[in-house]
Parts: C-alpha cells; structure tokens; sequence
C-alpha cells in the first residue's frame, strides 16, 4: 500500500509540474526538461495517457522557431529521450494525429538540419543533465541519471554534442518506427489506422523526408571521424532507421535520381571507411558486429533504391545515365564510388526463370564497367589500377566478366605501363579470361618477355607471377586444346635465356614444371606428345638445358603404358644419349640424373641394362668425386637407388649398384665425421633412412655392409640431435625408426636397437659425466623411446632393467641435476614393464630407489612414479608362486614395517594396496604380507599428513610440492576406502574444520586440489553436509573447471544418500533456474544424477517430496533452457542431459517430451537461438540438433505417428540453417530476404560444411529407409497387422509428408542470394534421393504443382539426376 501512494504522488506531482511548465520563467528550459524526465521516469505505467500528450505538445512547442532556445531545446538530446519514452505510452491513432497537428515531421526536419551544423568547441562552462538510455530501462527497471547529455548550447553545437543529439533521435525515430511497423498487442483495426497514421507522416512530407535520411545519412558517415573508438552496438538500428524512413516515402521515375543526388555520396564514403577500400585507412569500431551490419544494409539499401532501378532503365532504354550522374557527385571519392558501385552492382540477382537474364546481366555488368572505366582515367596509374584490380576481383566472385574486348583494353592500357608492368592487374585479367593472351599473340609475347626480365626481382613477386598467372595460362592452354604452343613457348623461352643463367630465370620454376605433369597426358595424346618432342623441341645448341627443363615436367607426369611406350627412346635419347652438356648450371645438369631415375622405373629388365651401361661411368664419377652440396650429386644418388630398385631382386646389375650405393654411404659416413654442420648431408640422409632399409633385406654381404652402413648414419646423425636439437634431424631419425617396411626385418631392428644399448652401457660406465655425455645420455634414450612396442623383446627389456639396476646411482645423479632426463628415464622404464618384465635380481626395493631419489616435486615426475609401480607391482602379484615372488614381498614386508610418510612412501603403499585388491590371488599370494595391515597402514599415514596439512598455514599450504603431496594423499585415502567397503576416515573435529575452510579457499581461488579435498569431506562426513553446501561449492565453479572434478563432487556427496535424496537434489538444481548461464558446476551436477538414476522417479505421498520434478519434467525444464545457453560448453551439457533422457529413460518421456525436444531443434535454429560467439559453435551446435533429432527417430520413432508435421518443422528448420550463409550480404527483397534473414541464428557465425550436410542425410535416411527395431511395434499390435511389414508401413507414411521437406530444399536454393557449396549438395544427394524412392507418384504430383517455373526447372533435374544415378533398381 505504501508503494502504491508513492505511485500515485509521483504521478500527481508529474501532472502538476506539465501544467506549471509555463509559469515559472526562472527555470531555464533544459532544467525544465530535467524535471520532467526526473518525474516521468519514476512514474507507475497507467492506461491514462494524457500527461504523455500534454508533454508532447509542450516539447513540440518549444522546439518550433528559429530562435536560440528553439535550437537549444531541439539539440538537447534529453529532449529526444522523452520523446522515445513518451510515444510507446500513447495509442497509436492519437499519436498519429497529435504529431500530424504538431508538424513533427518539420521540427525533425529542423533538428536534422541543426545537427548537421556543427561549430568548433567554445571555452565556456558546460552545464550537463542526464539520463540513461532506454537499454538501461530495459535491464534495471528505472532511469538512472548519467552525466553525458550537454545543455549549454556552445556544446551542443560541437561534433561531439551533434551526434549525441543524434543518437537520441535514432533512438526516438526508433521507437515510433517500430510502433508503426510492428505495434506490440493486439492487432485491432484502431491499432492498423493508428500504424497507418504513423506512416503517412513521412509519406505525405516527401521533401523532407528525403532531407531528413539524407541528413542522418551524413550524421553516420561524420560519427565515424567524430567518435574516438568508431561505431558502437549502441548504434546499430541507424542504417536501417535511415531505409526506413527512405521506404516511407512516395516513390516516383526520379526517384533514383533524388537518391543519388542526396544518399549516394554519405553512402559511398561510409562504405569505402568501414571496409578500407580505394587507399582509404578502414576506421577502428568498437564492434565489428555492427560494422558488419552496416555494411549489409547498406549494401543492401544502394542495391534497392539505386541498382536496381537503374538496372530497370537500362533494360528499357539502354542507359546509364542515373550511375553517370552519381559518380559525377562522387569526384572527391571516384575510386570508392566505382568499387561500391560495382559491388552492388555485379551482385544484383538476376531472374533465373527467364531464359534471357544471363544475356541481359551481362550487357548490364558490360555497360556498368565500361562507364566505371572511363571515370576513373581522372586518377593517378596507381591509384587507377589498384581500383581496377579490386573491379575485376569483384567480377570474378560474382561471375560479372567483362567481355575480352574490354579485358584486352585495360591490359594495354593500364596493365602494361612503359616503365613496369602490374603484375596483379594482369594476374586478375588472367582469371577473369586467359583469352585476352591466348587469342592475341602479341600480347603475350609482351607479357611473356616483361616476365622473362623480372627473373631477378624478388622471390615473392616471382613467386606471385608463377602462381597467379603462368601457371592459369597453363591451364588455359590445356582448356584450349593447345597445351603443345605453351610447350613450344616455354621451350623458347627456355633456349633464349643464356646456359649460365637458366636456373636463375622464371621459367625454371619447380611450380611450373608440377604443373606440367599434372596436365600433360589429359591435354595430349601420346602421339601429339611425341610429334610435339620430335619436331617442336629441337634446339640448335644440341647441349641446351632448355630442353632437359621441359623433359623434367613432361617425364614427371607420364604415367600410363601407352605414353611410357611411344615416348621412351625419344626421351633417353634427348636427355642422355651423347649429350655433354657443358656450361650449365649443376641444378639443370642434375635434372638428366631425375629424368634417368624416372626412367629406371618403367623400363623393362633389358633396358634398365641399357640405361646402366650408358650411366655407369658418369655415374660413378659423381657419387666418388662431385661435392655432396652439389644437387646434381643428390640426383645421382637418387638414380642410383632407383637403378638399384629396378634391378631388385636378382637383377644382374644388382651388385654392382650395391657397390656403388655403399661406396657413397660410407664416403657420407666420413665426411660427417669432419663436419658437424649435416644441413648438407640431410638429403642423403633422408632418401637413405626412407628407402634404402627395404633393399636391406637380402642374407647377403653387401647388405650386410648396407645394414651397418645404414646403423653407422643413424647413430651420427642422432649424435649431431643430442648436441644441436635440430628438429629436421630429430624427423629423419623417426622416419627410419618408424618405418615400417622393415618392422618384420629382426636382423635391422636389432642392428638399430642395440647400438643405444650398448651406448647407454658405455655411457653409464663412465666414472663422471659431463655436460655433453648427460646430454647424449638423455638423446639415447629419447630414441629409445622412439622405437615401437614390438621391438622391445623380453631379452631387451631385462637388459634394459639390468642396465638401470647396475648404474642406478649414476643415473640418479643425472636426474638430480636434469629433469628432463628424469622423465626420459622414467618414460622408458614404464613402456618396458608395460609388458611383463622379470629381471635379474628384481626386488622391492627397485621401486623405492625409484621413488625416495628421483625429484618428486614435479606432477609429471610423480604420476610416472606411480604409473611404473602400479605396472610392477600387479605383474608381481599376478605372477605364479616361487622362490623369487617370496624374496620379493620379503623386501615388501620389511618396507611396510620402515615406512615413513613422504609422498613417496605413500604413492608406494598405495600401489601395493590396490594391486593387492585387484588381484584375485592376493589373499594367497604371500603369507608375508597382508592386505589389511597395509592398508590399515595407509589408513594411519593418511590421517597424520592430513593433520600436518590442516596446521600447515596458508602460505605455505599454497606450495606446489604441498599441493601434491595433499593430491596424493586423497587418492590413497580413496584406495583405503575401497579396500575397508566405504568405511570413513576418522579425523578430530579441529582437523575437519580447519580442512573444510581451506577446501572452501582452494575452491574459490579455483585451485583444483580443493575440490578432491572437498569431494574427501563429503564422502567421510556425510552428516555434515546438506544439499545447500553442495550447491554452494557448485556455484564456485570457474569456467575452466576440470569436468571430472565435479563429477567426482557429486559421486562423493550422494553416496551415502538414498535415491529420494538424490531425486531431491536433482529437483532443486533444476528449479534453481542457473543452468543456462553463469558457473557449470550446477549444470554438470544434473548430468551426473541423471547418468546415475535408474528408472523412472516413483511417485510418493510424502509431502516433503510432493515438489520432487519427474524426469519428464526436468526434460521440458531442460528444453526450455536451450535456446537461453551463454556459452558453448553450456550448450552442450545441456543438449547432452536432454539425449541422456531421450535415450537412458526414455520410458519416462511423455508426447509431450518428444515434441518440446522437436521444438527445441526449431526454436535454437530461428533468430531466437542462443546467442553464442565461439568460432566452434556453428558446427558443435548443429550437431548436437541432429544427434537430438536422429534419436527420437531412433528410440521414439512409434510416438510421432500423427505426429509428423513437427518433425517436418525441425528438418525445415535444420535445411534452413545448413544452407544459409552469414557472410554474404544479400540483396533480394520481399520474401526471399525474409526467408534468408531468418535462417540465420545468432551462433551460425560461419557457413556449416559438407559434414553438417552428411548429418542431414542421414536424418532423411533414418526416415525414409528406418530400421526394424526403430519401427518395431508392441506383441498386441504386432499378432494385429502380421502380414504388415512394420518398416513398409514407417515408409508409406513417410511418403505422405517428406515431399515437403524437398519442395523447401528446392525453394531454399531459389531464394538464396549465393548458392550453396558443390560439397554441401553432393552430401545431400543421397537424402534427396531417399525421399524420392518413398514419395508416391501423387505426393510428386503436388510437389510439381506447389512449385513455380523456376522450382520445376530444379525439380527436374534433381529427378533426372535420381533416376539415372540415385533410383535402388534391385539386386
């Protein structure tokens, strides 16, 4: 009642202060102002309006005139806000009307035209009054005030003070817009009069209208300079309150015209700042969402008043006289105003449906670029080419070519300057038509000469000129069928450059020749390659390299019989037989050395003879004599491997070559010994570990030298690894361990594996190490490491364990002063006792070697620790009873007795606890040891150092090393539970509560320990906690909490809990309404207690438990937390609880479940879905909605009979989202934008892939070809309809209704404004036709008739495409 008389006096005290606004002259009209928004602000809404109107006509009253104060009050930007506060509050006829009488039209006009004008800065005083925005009515209820509304007049004129006014009348304009556009409440006909009236306030003022969006058109373009961080969220309505305002006016044939005169420049000028185009530097934002948006809506505004009418009078009077007459206004901007032209441009739609668009767009993009290339010859050339390549950039995205003619023009022209040509000009005329080159010869020899002289620039210009424009032309000439002219051309191109300098020159690239090879037998048959090497590459110089250049692309990529046969006398003849080649670059001599490689592999025995007898002695010159940096001695070596493969097995050169291949490795193996720099050596190096293992494999002596040539080159170059740690070196090594060629070849992996062996040996024998000797001690065994399981024989393993027993205190050592050879050692004796590993003289006391002197203060150290005994110890427990298995828990015996309560010790009890409860022989294992005594052991170390933890103070409690001891001692507290069934640790009641206050401080420190030791208190003091402490530490949850510490929370709490307690707190964490956003502790609490219920919650008369929620009810709670998700991985805990329902209870689901889960899919798929920004979310999210679907199709397939149309609404809704594409701003209008508009959820921040489309298919398939179990019905129903095949009967209903989903894939593509991705239709292939093999012959009828033209035209070809490749035909 108290709040109620407030209400009423604050209303009464408005009403009087708008009847005395008049009286009082003293108060100067700002504070007046102040006063009523004070008043109107902490008012109660009333259906009582007439205060709001009394205001209205006061406002309006005091702004008309052009007096000063008339200014003032029509700058101040609170004034605005009143009025964006008042229009909601009046019916809409009224409000319609008293603006009409008001003249509000001419007032804003005014005002647009005030904060236009903008003065520099005065040095007076600034009075300020302000007022929260209406987004903070929105959040908190009431207006608050904020110092950031000017009232001094000076200050309303600067800059800063224009566009806060103008903030506020977007948000005002914004207000009345949508109250006559889109009115909240009840469509009633005084509502859509009222609407009406609304409209025809800018409709009837059409001058001023135009003004007006062409004054706050401006106000966007100058906020971008005025604004120190750029546009900002608060400012993303503008743009499309300006389209508003221009759709409202009466339209006439000079309304293109009026837009370019008044809106094209603003337009023109934000888009080229926003997108940094023409040389402009792009503005900074404060949000690249609203930038994002208003670079659509402009693009999309240009396109709708200004494009496409002025492609309507081009169709009709072939024309351009509207662009020709903006771009005349744009001369400060030319090149921006010809890049957004074009843009918008060449993106404009065409109708699909007549035949004689495409012919019509293109004389209209010919016709548009033409004009746009005669405006810009007023710029410099570099200017002027920058916008012309960014022209042709556009015009290759849209498919908008221009014609050759045109292409050709802007070549000569522009492209090809006197002093240098512009490489990116001509690569972009390239990929919009290489016939502009291919089809004037002239041309191209300019161009191909400019290339030729830029051989020296640098490499990523070359690099650049060869990607961009040699290698499309390549393919051009392919496409043209004259891939031999490019061949003739490169070669003379080749022969004019001189010998010295072939390697340097362009056309030497490696790209081009791949490309070559990649294209030379689909462009060419072998005949016209032949006719092509006999009669076009001949060369005057016998010896040029230009030819061994060509050979090398066109040999690369020869691959078939018929080439092979026709081409090889010719070739070897060209490239080797009685050539000297003198005077050439080694790189281009080393090509002939590839060229006979290439040839070895497919020749016949005979002819590899032939080839071997002609190499032998240039052959054996080079791999003896020829610098091991010079390529061509990298090539020999590669021929004569592939020599040596050609003739393996049993060929008859075959020792000759292995001679000779184990000649040059062991020249390699003596030259690394001088050189320590094996950057040189590494191509050697590589082809030998890679390839020359499996030519290794014959019992004979020459491979037996190969093999320990082969070992010799591993072990120096893994030498070389331990001093320099080059990475490259570390690959080649890898690369001959893990090849697996040889993994069966035990000769070589032995001769591999026991040169580390006996290094460690040798290492380890060593009195002292060094620096260098520990550094190779650590690389050993790193390789080590490297080798595969298999290798590690049970001799290697106990010699490996010997080795370590023997020098343990020298390795010790080591690891005391080098971590990571602690690991590495470690990391090796855990792989060998991965498998069952019994070593001389193994005892106990091997693992508390291990465990007291390797360092223990490091995570990783310790789990390895604990890994290594939990290996050893169940192989000993698990192992027969013997002399040796006595000796062994003789020393565990005497350990457990001695033990002390370090970390170590502790890790070690623990392992012989577990390994003896595990076992199934540990109560007979041993009579010396006793599983009980141990762990009552534990038991006791586990309460002292939880003691000592608890009187630890904080600072040193937060050490790493207490940290893990505390970590280690909870586990094994969780081990001594298990062995003694659940019986708690006692502890005094000081201990616990000292333990509880500092789990609760780990806790909200987000240190992970306290939650294990919170989770250690929940399961050993049950009583003393209740569900109010558990959703607290829930709620302390960060967002990157470890996901199975919270499970472990939730298991430790409901342990000693009964399942109505469980249900209980199940109830109250779902009710508590934090799922969907803030910490994920509570959410990832409901997911545990869902995965443990079993079956359905049962109904009870306990009044306690009358609120309990079913877990059909938790489903629908959940449901309606989807679309509510803040983050992804909220998301997806909450979508996976709901499947966990669906599939684990799902008897417990009702009809009413499974049609709130269908909605779900729709709802997160419409602009409603949550708003999640996460690189990840598009395609997470998605799946999670097809894994939803996909199960309810699988598990409650029967409960959608009569059903079917949700279904059909959430497949609509998942084909809407996969096929709608966030980047591209679309121009259509009308339904098509709408339906575009609205495929897009907020979290779909990058278009979905070929995969999401896999998803979808498998959806249809699921319902048009189910499976038996998904369709099965009940026993009764089943003796019922026994002749009835239950999937024929599933497909027949499908039938009835998946045409529609069909007829909207095919309306989806027809209205989007970019098709969808090959990749993504060829996924959904299958799904089409799927629901076309169930689809009757009467459901196609309709499809065909609930089509238009262009939809049947589509529909066609999918059917043709069906019936042809998709229709199952039978067996």
């Amino acid at each position: 009642m108290e709040l109620d008389n407030h209400s009423v006096s604050r209303g009464l005290a408005l009403t009087k202060a708008v009847r005395s606004l008049d009286e009082d002259s003293t108060i100067t009209l700002p504070d007046k102002i102040q006063r009523i928004w004070d008043l109107l602000s902490a008012t109660k809404n009333t259906r009582l309006h007439g205060v709001q109107e009394n205001i209205l006509r006061w406002l309006f009253k005091q702004m008309s005139g052009t007096t000063e104060d008339a200014e003032q009050v029509r700058r101040y930007p609170l004034t605005w806000s009143i009025l964006s506060h008042v229009f909601p509050k009046i019916p809409l006829q009224t409000l319609g009307r008293s603006l009409a009488s008001l003249r509000f039209v001419s007032i804003l006009h005014k005002t647009i035209n005030d904060i236009k004008t903008a003065r520099k800065k005065s040095a007076s005083p600034v009075q300020t009054n302000g007022v929260a925005h209406e987004s903070d009515l929105k959040t908190t209820g009431k207006r608050k005030r904020d110092a950031g509304f000017p009232s001094d007049i000076d200050e309303l004129r600067t800059p800063e003070g224009c566009i806060k006014s103008a903030a506020e009348v977007f948000r005002a304009l914004s207000s009345l817009l949508d109250q006559g556009g889109h009115p909240t409440g009840p469509n009633t006909p005084e509502r859509r009069v009222g609407s009406e009236h609304i409209k025809s306030l800018f409709s009837s003022s059409n001058e001023e209208t135009r003004d007006i969006a062409s004054g706050l058109l401006l106000t966007c373009d100058r906020s971008l300079s005025v604004l120190d961080r750029g546009i900002s969220r608060d400012q993303e309505q503008w743009v499309g309150i300006i389209a508003s305002l221009w759709s409202l006016r009466l339209h006439n044939k000079d309304d293109s015209f009026e837009f370019a005169r008044h809106m094209y420049v603003p337009a023109c000028s934000i888009l080229s700042r926003l997108r940094g185009i023409a040389g402009v530097a792009p503005v900074t934002v404060a949000s690249n969402a609203v930038k994002d948006i208003w670079i659509r809506q402009l693009e999309q505004f240009l396109g709708a008043y200004f494009i496409r009418p002025a492609r309507h009078v081009f169709a009709t009077d072939d024309n351009v006289e509207i662009l020709q007459a903006a771009l005349k206004i744009t001369k400060r901007n030319v090149g921006g105003s010809a890049i957004v032209m074009w843009d918008v441009a060449a993106r404009t739609p065409r109708d699909s449906s007549d035949p004689r668009s495409k012919v019509e767009h293109s004389s209209w993009a010919q016709s548009v670029f033409e004009t746009l290339l005669k405006t810009t010859r007023q710029l410099e050339p570099l200017d002027r080419n920058e916008v012309i390549t960014q022209l042709l950039d556009t015009a290759i995205q849209t498919n908008s070519v221009p014609n050759t003619a045109a292409l050709r023009a802007v070549c000569k022209e522009h492209a090809l300057r006197p002093d240098e040509a512009d490489w990116d000009l001509i690569a972009k005329i390239v990929a919009c038509d290489a016939d502009v080159f291919l089809m004037e010869h002239t041309l191209l020899d300019i161009v191909f000469d400019s290339m030729s002289s830029h051989s020296s620039d640098d490499l990523a210009t070359r690099d650049a000129i060869v990607t961009k424009i040699i290698l499309p032309l390549e393919d051009a000439y392919a496409k043209a069928r004259n891939f031999s002219g490019f061949l003739k051309k490169w070669y003379d191109l080749l022969c004019e450059t001189p010998k010295n300098l072939l390697d340097q020159t362009i056309w030497f690239d490696s790209k081009i020749r791949e490309r070559v090879a990649s294209l030379v037998q689909g462009a060419l048959t072998s005949t016209q390659l032949l006719r092509v090497l006999e009669d076009d590459l001949n060369s005057l110089d016998d010896d040029s390299g230009a030819l061994l250049v060509v050979l090398d692309g066109i040999s690369a990529g020869i691959t078939e019989e018929d080439f092979i046969k026709k081409l090889d006398p010719e070739i070897f003849s060209k490239a080797s037989k009685k050539r000297t080649y003198e005077n050439l670059p080694p790189s281009i001599l080393a090509l002939r050395w590839r060229i006979a490689g290439r040839m070895a592999g497919w020749e016949t025995s005979d002819e590899v003879d032939r080839i071997w007898k002609e190499l032998k002695p240039g052959l054996k010159y080079i791999l003896k004599k020829s610098a091991l940096s010079n390529p061509e001695t990298s090539e020999a070596f590669s021929c004569c491997h592939k020599l040596w493969l050609a003739n393996y097995p049993g060929g008859r050169n075959g020792a000759d070559l292995t001679k000779l291949t184990c000649s040059f490795l062991e020249r390699l193996r003596s030259e690394m010994k001088t050189d320590d720099d094996l950057s040189t050596f590494q191509p050697y190096l590589d082809r030998a570990f890679r390839y020359l293992p499996k030519l290794a494999e014959l019992p004979k002596e020459e491979s037996n030298d190969l093999r320990v040539l082969i070992v010799h080159l591993l072990w120096r170059a893994e030498k070389q690894f331990a001093s320099g740690g080059d990475a490259q070196l570390g690959s080649l090594i890898r690369s001959l361990i893990h090849n697996f060629e040889y993994e069966d070849e035990e000769s070589l992996v032995d001769a591999l594996i026991s040169v580390p062996l006996d290094t460690l040996d040798t290492l380890n024998d060593a009195e002292t190490q060094d620096g260098s000797t520990a550094l190779q001690s650590s690389s050993i065994l790193l390789t080590l490491l490297e080798f595969p399981q298999e290798a590690l024989t049970k001799g290697r393993r106990k010699r490996i364990m010997s080795s370590w027993k023997k020098h343990k205190s020298t390795v010790t050592e080591h690891a005391a002063n080098d971590s990571q050879y602690s690991l590495a050692v470690l990391r090796l004796l855990v792989k060998v006792m991965q498998q069952p590993t019994f070593y001389e003289d193994m005892e106990f006391g091997d693992l508390v070697y291990i465990a007291s002197n390797i360092a223990t203060a490091d995570k990783s150290t310790l789990v390895l620790i604990e890994k290594l005994v939990d290996l050893t110890l169940r192989q000993m427990v698990t192992s027969a009873d013997g002399p040796s298995q006595v000796a062994y828990f003789s020393g565990v015996s005497h350990f457990v007795r001695n033990s002390g309560r370090s970390v170590s010790h502790i890790l070690l009890m623990k392992g012989l606890v577990s390994a003896l409860h595990n076992s199934a022989s540990s109560k007979t294992s041993n009579s010396t040891i006793s599983l009980n005594d141990i762990a009552q052991k534990l038991e006791e170390k586990v309460k002292i150092c939880l003691s000592i933890f608890s009187e630890t103070p904080m600072t040193t409690a937060e050490d790493e090393s207490s940290l893990l001891e505390l970590s280690f001692t909870l586990d094994a507290a969780i081990c001594v539970a298990e062995v003694h069934g659940g019986r708690p640790i006692s502890l005094p009641e000081q201990t616990i509560s000292q333990l509880e206050s500092k789990s609760a401080l780990y806790m909200s420190k987000g240190v992970p320990i306290g939650w294990k030791l919170q989770a250690f208190l929940f399961r050993n003091y049950p009583d003393r906690y209740d569900m109010a402490t558990l959703s607290a530490r829930l709620e302390q949850s960060t967002g990157a909490i470890d996901e199975d510490l919270v499970y472990d929370l939730v298991d430790a709490f409901v342990k000693a809990r009964d399942q109505a307690t469980r249900d209980r707190l199940l109830s109250d964490l779902v009710s508590g309404g934090k799922l969907a956003t803030g910490p994920l502790g509570p959410l990832l609490a409901v997911r545990r207690l869902v995965e443990q219920r079993q079956g359905p919650v049962p109904v009870t008369s306990d009044a306690n438990n009358q609120d309990v929620l079913g877990l059909a009810a938790i489903h629908d709670r959940l449901v309606c937390l989807l679309s509510q998700a803040e983050t992804l991985r909220h998301f997806k805990h909450i979508s996976d609880t709901q499947l966990l329902l669906l599939d684990k209870h799902g008897n417990s689901m009702t009809q009413f479940n499974i049609e709130t889960a269908l909605s779900s899919v729709v709802h997160v798929c419409s602009q409603a879905g949550p708003k999640i920004q996460d690189p990840k979310a598009a395609g997470e999210i998605y799946d999670k909605l097809y894994k939803i679907v996909a199960l309810v199709l699988k598990r409650h397939r029967l409960r959608l009979s009569g059903h079917f149309p949700i279904l059909l609404t959430a497949l609509r809704a998942l084909l809407s989202t996969l096929l709608a594409d966030p980047k591209t701003p679309t121009t259509t209008t009308g339904a098509a934008a709408a339906s575009s508009q609205a495929t897009c959820p907020p979290w779909l921040t990058s278009r979905l892939q070929a995969r999401h489309a896999e998803r979808f298919t498998r959806l249809l398939t699921l319902i048009c070809e189910p499976s038996a179990a998904s369709v099965a019905r009940g026993p009764s129903r089943a003796r019922a309809s026994e002749l009835d095949s239950a999937t024929d009967a599933a497909k027949r209903a499908a039938g009835q209704h998946m045409y529609t989903v069909l007829e909207w894939y095919i309306k989806l593509q027809l209205q989007a404004p970019a098709p969808a991705p090959r990749a993504v239709r060829k996924a959904l292939e299958p799904g089409v036709y799927a629901v076309l093999d169930v689809t009757p012959q009467g459901a196609r009828r309709v499809l065909n008739e609930s089509l238009d033209a262009n939809g049947r035209a589509v529909l066609r070809a999918l059917f043709k495409d069906y019936r042809r490749a998709g229709r199952w035909s039978g067996v």
